[in-house]
Parts: structure tokens; sequence; C-alpha cells
């Protein structure tokens, strides 16, 4: 009776680990999106894609996956581009110019007596 127990067990925790999976797949997609790290985020979509159609059968062969795969990925990917792009175009230093030439009285200037005080 044990063997038939060991198996179930098996079998068991086999499913617990891919459920456990999709419910990761799909948070740090999420997680991974939020913080800006698109092709991160489009990595573990495709995961957790693949794991829920697992979970319907849907998933036959590697081709039906593979332009889906290919198309988010990019996605995540051109997405990453268009953020590094904006930030290198934000630091860019603009180029210095020198100060406009002051005229005239640009401070008013204090004139102030000092005399000693008597011992």
């Amino acid at each position: 009776m044990w063997p038939v127990a060991i198996f179930l067990m098996a079998v068991v925790l086999f499913y617990w680990l891919a459920f456990c999976l999709t419910v990761a797949a799909w948070l740090k997609a999420i997680i991974h999106l939020l913080g800006g790290h698109f092709i991160r985020a489009a990595l573990w979509f495709n995961v957790g894609v693949f794991m829920l159609f697992w979970w319907y059968d849907k998933p036959h062969d590697w081709d039906t996956m593979m332009p889906g795969v290919v198309f988010f990925t990019g996605l995540g990917a051109l997405a990453t581009f268009v953020r590094w792009r904006k930030k290198q175009a934000m630091s860019a230093v603009p180029e210095w110019t020198p100060p406009i030439e002051a005229t005239g009285n640009i401070a008013p200037i204090i004139e102030v007596e000092y005399r000693r005080l008597p011992d």
C-alpha cells in the first residue's frame, strides 16, 4: 500500500508545484511590470500564459506558443528601449552659455559710518 501512497503524494506534489509556478509567474509579471522591468515582465508573462494553457491542455507543441512568446518579449524589449531613450534624453546636459553681462548698478551699495564709542 505504501508504493501507492508515495505515487499519489508525488502526483499531488507535481500539481501543487505547477499551481505555485502559475501563481508565482503571474505575480512576478505584474510586479516587474509595475517596477518598469519590461523584458522580465514579458518573460514571466509568457511563463504564466504557458502554464494557464497547460492547465487547460492547450499547448500541444512549441510552434503554437512561439509567435506569442516572440511578440510579447519583443514588446517588452521595445518598452525597455523607449524607457532607456527617455532617460538618456532627460539626462543630457544643455550647452553652457556665458551669463549676460550686467550693466548699471546691480545691487545697492550701503555706506555705513563707523564711529568709536567714547570710553
